[in-house]
């Protein structure tokens, strides 16, 4: 997007339709009990695979946190710091951009540990196949991002689980 803050389509393009992420500036997470914290600025989150079953940690360059399931779901958890971060629903409607024949099938404000977020579904071609995205963004006041991301032929089989692990979200020091 012309006049978009830079590094908008880096954070999730090749997530969607090829498995793994764009290189986003996203730094490791530790496991500490039944949560994962990333190493910088704390923030945190259940363990999807503890969480729901079927679900198992994978690589995804550029994630802070990846995972599939047997039947081709993948869910990651992308954190970015820029020097500017838009408002929630741009930073949401960015993760499309790259995606082909991407539809919005409903979308919403919502909060998410204090802050802004936007949440969406969207359908998009991969493969020749159609699946559905569903997107939570958070974005602090420091002006990070925190996208959460489920790709799936079948979202209603997922979303349940989705749900409590985005929720599980706790922000860390810096927001």
């Amino acid at each position: 997007m012309r006049g978009s803050p830079s590094g908008w389509g880096a954070r999730w393009p090749a997530l969607a339709l090829a498995g793994v992420l764009a290189g986003a500036c996203a730094t490791p997470a530790t496991r500490e009990a039944d949560r994962w914290h990333a190493r910088a600025g704390g923030a945190s989150l259940l363990d999807l695979a503890a969480l729901e079953p079927g679900w198992e940690q994978s690589e995804s360059p550029g994630a802070l946190l990846a995972f599939r399931t047997a039947d081709g779901a993948r869910a990651a958890w992308l954190h970015q710091c820029r020097s500017a971060a838009a408002e929630a629903k741009p930073e949401a409607h960015a993760l499309l951009l790259r995606l082909e024949a991407a539809q919005v099938e409903h979308e919403g404000p919502l909060r998410l540990a204090g802050c802004e977020a936007w949440s969406l579904v969207a359908s998009a071609l991969e493969a020749g196949r159609r699946v559905t995205l569903k997107a939570v963004t958070r974005v602090s006041p420091e002006g990070c991002t925190d996208d959460f991301v489920l790709i799936a032929h079948d979202l209603a089989a997922h979303d349940a689980g989705f749900e409590r692990w985005w929720a599980s979200f706790e922000a860390g020091a810096c927001g």
